[in-house]
């Protein structure tokens, strides 16, 4: 029995946790760690609440409260919340700044970093913007940095080494035979109809600086470089929700125009799980320009699916980078996979997950065992 198990039995009641971020749908990587996170709670006895900021949710769902409003909750929220841990799982400055303030009113608070977000929010802010994000992440109980990248920022910013801690987002799905199953017949018949099949996926369309974020541009660029030499490629991308219209259209316009539609099929509905897709895939591919720890690719190694990744930010042991935003680096890498796929495929057997479930419920039973001390 684990250290967290022994810490939840000798308290009589469950220890109570807020979790604040986007929920699915639609599936990204923050929401889909975020249901990951309150399963594996309530799996452990805890009361486990998610405010679900993007407020899309089209059914109830117990202990999950979507957020219509936030300029009406969040007043409410920071002065009267009762969850002896709250945790915020953080895509912008402002509500890591409040989250981060609860603080001084006694709140047990925990953000978690994905991503680049807050590195810009410091570097294209002004003075009084980063000292207050300074002085809000200081009186943060805890920060859960999503790679080392982001963990040497926030300790740069003069946060105690003992409120740190590097921990990769990624918790692994429950495998199940009837997940397969809800995946849509036609990505089967387009999966059976193909090989190689390389898979990928978007949270939505978004532009970083100008570029294409998750680089689809590549992936159609890919396809054309490769299609030649394996004809009967195909390539699934997920996209949940499109977000950039206008781009995605004139995507789709330039893959009719290069003859490609028959090796793309792009699945801009939610699917919950789509794990069955990376498991079935000879390749995942992440081409992103820059990104936190993604969970889909750790979901693809823990898989056991060979991952080709840019090189844009700190990645997982066993993936495969090339230079970011370089084309002839991506294709070469997959080239390279392709051409020695039963090597790569041994060496992805080979990787062992690594689940940052239990060290997060750890930071949970200390910061409430402080608190619990403080109160006696």
């Amino acid at each position: 029995m684990s250290l967290s198990d022994k810490n939840n039995m000798k308290k009589n009641k469950p220890l109570k946790i807020a979790l604040i971020g986007p929920y699915p749908p639609p599936y990204g990587g923050i929401s889909i760690h975020i249901q990951r996170l309150k399963e594996q709670l309530e799996k452990r006895g805890c009361e486990c609440i998610v405010y679900n900021l993007e407020g899309q949710g089209e059914l109830p769902e117990k202990n999950v409260i979507h957020i219509k409003n936030l300029k009406k909750w969040l007043p409410k929220y920071f002065f009267f919340a009762k969850e002896a841990v709250i945790h915020y799982h953080n895509y912008g400055w402002q509500m890591s700044v409040i989250i981060g303030l609860m603080g001084l009113l006694g709140k047990k608070t925990v953000i978690s970093i994905h991503g680049d977000d807050l590195n810009d929010s410091l570097e294209e802010g002004s003075w009084f913007r980063k000292q207050i994000i300074k002085f809000a992440i200081k009186h943060t109980s805890f920060i859960i940095a999503d790679n080392e990248k982001i963990e040497n920022l926030i300790l740069s910013l003069g946060v105690k080494q003992q409120k740190v801690a590097n921990i990769p987002g990624f918790i692994p799905p429950t495998v199940k035979e009837d997940d397969y199953k809800k995946v849509p017949q036609h990505v089967w018949d387009f999966i059976r109809e193909h090989e190689p099949v390389i898979s990928a996926n978007a949270f939505r369309i978004r532009f970083y600086n100008g570029v294409d974020l998750y680089g689809l541009d590549m992936i159609v660029e890919l396809i054309a470089r490769l299609k030649n030499r394996y004809p009967k490629l195909g390539i699934v991308f997920c996209l949940p929700s499109i977000g950039e219209e206008e781009y995605f259209d004139k995507l789709n316009q330039e893959i009719r125009e290069r003859d490609l539609n028959e090796h793309i099929l792009f699945i801009t509905e939610p699917l919950d799980p789509v794990y069955p897709i990376w498991q079935e895939s000879d390749i995942f591919v992440r081409p992103t320009v820059t990104d936190g720890d993604a969970l889909s690719v750790r979901e693809a190694l823990y898989l056991k699916t060979p991952v080709v990744t840019s090189d844009a930010c700190p990645r997982p042991r066993g993936v495969i980078l090339f230079k970011n935003r370089d084309i002839d680096s991506f294709t070469k890498r997959v080239e390279e996979v392709l051409n020695n796929y039963t090597q790569f495929k041994r060496e992805a057997e080979a990787i062992a997950a690594d689940s940052g479930f239990n060290k997060i419920l750890d930071i949970y039973n200390k910061l409430a065992r402080a608190d619990e001390e403080v109160t006696e």
